[in-house]
């Protein structure tokens, strides 16, 4: 977990608040990684998922295009949910819906820690490597 925040430096680590995920959430606050949100999903993960299904039919889901990951992740949404695995497929919908969740005003505010962060070193600029950056 702390390999993959130093290496995408996110402003948020979103992890479920059951099982397993309760502790990993205890154990990763007290190392001090103070990102960490605790998400309480309702429902199974067929709803969840169904939840959103308008979000993804309505292509507002982005994928990008040479992520080794790619298609193992495509198989696995595909296949749902009579594949063999759900993992990722659960992670999509409670990403989802947690981002639907958050105040409008979020943004804004994430953008001007992120500028404020670049310009402490702390973080690259915000939306380097976008519109044409």
């Amino acid at each position: 977990m702390r390999e993959q925040c130093d290496a995408f430096n996110p402003t948020v680590i979103l992890i479920e608040d059951k099982a397993s995920g309760t502790q990993l959430i205890q154990d990763l606050l007290e190392a001090g990684l103070s990102r960490v949100v605790r998400y309480k999903p309702d429902g199974d993960k067929i709803m969840r998922l169904h939840a959103q299904t308008a979000t993804i039919e309505n292509g507002f889901v982005f994928l990008p295009e040479n992520a080794h990951w790619r298609t193992d992740f495509i198989h696995e949404v595909t296949q749902f949910p009579a594949g063999r695995y759900a993992d990722q497929v659960d992670t999509l919908a409670q990403a989802l819906a947690w981002a639907k969740q958050r105040p409008a005003f979020t943004g804004f505010l994430d953008f001007y820690r992120d500028a404020s962060e670049a310009a402490a070193g702390k973080r690259p600029p915000p939306l380097a490597g976008h519109l044409g950056r």
